[in-house]
């Protein structure tokens, strides 16, 4: 989804881009649910004796509020056409009226930070990716949790508790979650149409990629494999995860962003923390990895390469195992089928492999009112009405039916207009599942996610993202990253891309130079943090 913001951090074996989400309190957490589940329904009556039976009626809105609502992206043509339909309903209902308001694209991250600062809206959009979880450490939103009884009931009914309690910090809520289960599970994309015309395996493990890849590779000298790119953040490369994430199929911490440094811990016993660098499995893998590079599945250049994101589309690898999610599958299937070329393809998740699979972070789209607005009250019950009341859920994500949109006879979303698309407001933030207009293309998207979602429901803390609600403080240690960071680029992304003559040399001269950068001292406070995190919300 879109340019995002990247924080450095390390991924096992590899340093990946990690954003930053929630802390919070998982005792005091569950404690502040059940007290509320017990009281809903006594509050609830109350607010419900207007005569209309709406809840809202029975709050104080005779002082009008006008609240600015900053959201990222571009603005659509008929930005003020839509907003104008939507302040006639919030008018009616609350007195409310908003004034959406972009950042833009280009340079939205530098806009961003001074709205949040500066108080300039009422209102944000608020992510993970987009420093969430430090943003609501610091101060920057209202802490929503004695507000929501009474001027958000319907969000208290809509969304999980569970949901609620990722976008805690210290214990305390200040953002709503969108109640779209969205699953951004990563895995491999493959050519489905060579694998049938080849009669190749599956590749739904090492083995069975590698049999794929090589059968291939037998069949089709000429036909180019697998473009990897070696990831990169705030212009420094960090690591070559881009085939290392392969490693997905043999475990499940791989491509998530849940310990770094070396360090792993499983989503099953995530408080068991082992170390990865320093044991066998760490050197064997580095001699899959080289065999493979030494059969030529991808460059020898491979650690300067960084613009291979079109090689799939194009049909020139015939496989991706590093950045892919259900929704990259959709659009390749859509990328495939206009290149009229007869290709397939099909993705595997590595959580259907291992059984550790989960949907995106609570925190990845959310809604937040910034500390400093006059109408604290107001606001959250602009977010209550936008997104459980139809009329406006619609309105705000789709524009005007008739003008902008219509639903076809097979009940799918169709767009009408280009001056205002589909999610024309960027609001992913005010999503609801169980009234979200579904796009043709959605059919197969949801194919992916119920299947995941029955997966899910099977783990150990049933649809719950562990990993991204670590937020990593490195402020005493930052000296020894940087060093750490230095020697990951130099001896680690080589051993990760199979580039090394040795392996076991190669593996021992990086573990010697991790060390003396100060690979213990990051590590002895980064457990901590990790334990006391898990601790908090009862992780073991």
């Amino acid at each position: 989804m879109k340019t995002r913001k990247l924080i450095s951090l390390f991924l096992a074996g590899a340093m990946v881009a990690s954003m930053a989400a929630c802390g919070g309190s998982g005792g005091n957490n569950e404690t502040k649910a059940e007290t509320k589940a017990e009281t809903k329904a006594e509050t609830q009556g109350e607010t419900k004796s207007a005569d209309s039976g709406a809840w809202y009626e029975a709050v104080d809105t005779s002082e009008e509020a006008n609240l600015v609502f900053y959201v990222c992206g571009d603005a659509p043509k008929d930005e003020q056409v839509v907003e104008d339909a939507v302040n006639a309903v919030l008018k009616e209902k609350i007195n409310a009226t908003i004034d959406m308001q972009f950042s833009t694209w280009t340079d939205w991250a530098q806009k961003y930070n001074l709205t949040v600062t500066t108080k300039a809206a009422d209102l944000i959009y608020v992510a993970n990716w987009i420093d969430y979880g430090t943003l609501s450490a610091a101060g920057a939103f209202v802490e929503l949790d004695d507000m929501m009884e009474k001027y958000a009931p319907d969000l208290v009914e809509m969304v999980s508790p569970d949901a609620l309690n990722m976008c805690r910090t210290n214990g305390d809520l200040y953002a709503i979650p969108n109640t779209w289960a969205e699953y951004t599970s990563p895995g491999v994309t493959y050519r489905e149409d060579l694998r049938k015309e080849l009669n190749l395996p599956v590749p739904d493990s090492l083995e069975n990629f590698e049999k794929y890849m090589d059968g291939i590779k037998a069949a089709k000298p000429d036909q180019p494999l697998l473009a990897v790119t070696t990831e990169e953040s705030s212009g420094t490369q960090i690591g070559f995860d881009a085939a290392w994430a392969v490693l997905g199929y043999k475990y499940p911490w791989v491509n998530v962003k849940g310990l770094d440094y070396g360090l792993t811990a499983n989503y099953e016993t995530p408080s068991e923390v082992t170390d990865y660098w320093f044991s066998d499995d760490f050197v064997t893998d580095c001699k899959i990895l080289k065999s493979w590079a030494d059969k030529g599945y991808w460059s020898r250049s491979a650690l300067s390469d960084t613009n291979n994101s079109e090689s799939y589309k194009n049909g020139l690898c015939v496989a991706q195992v590093a950045g892919m999610n259900p929704n990259k599958q959709i659009t390749a299937i859509n990328d495939f089928a206009t290149a009229g070329e007869g290709w397939e393809s099909e993705y595997i998740a590595y959580g259907e492999v291992t059984g550790a699979i989960y949907p995106g972070h609570a925190t990845q789209n959310g809604t937040a009112i910034i500390r400093g607005t006059k109408y604290p009250e107001r606001a959250l019950m602009v977010i209550d009405l936008l997104m459980s009341d139809p009329e406006l859920n619609a309105l705000i994500q789709y524009g005007i039916k008739g003008t902008h949109y219509e639903i076809d006879e097979n009940g799918f979303y169709k767009n009408l207009s280009e001056d205002f698309a589909y999610e024309g407001f960027n609001t992913w933030n005010l999503r609801n599942g169980e009234i979200k207009l579904a796009q043709p293309t959605d059919t197969k998207l949801q194919e992916y996610f119920d299947k995941y979602a029955a997966l899910a429901a099977k783990c150990k803390y049933p649809a719950v993202n562990i990993y991204d609600g670590f937020v990593e403080d490195y402020s005493a240690y930052s000296a020894e990253r940087t060093a750490v960071m230095d020697v990951m680029r130099e001896y680690l992304a080589p051993l990760q891309a199979g580039l090394v003559d040795d392996v076991d040399s190669a593996v021992e001269e990086f573990r010697t130079k991790v060390k003396a950068a100060g690979l213990d001292t990051i590590r002895e406070s980064y457990k901590k943090q990790w334990q006391a995190y898990c601790d908090e919300y009862g992780y073991k």
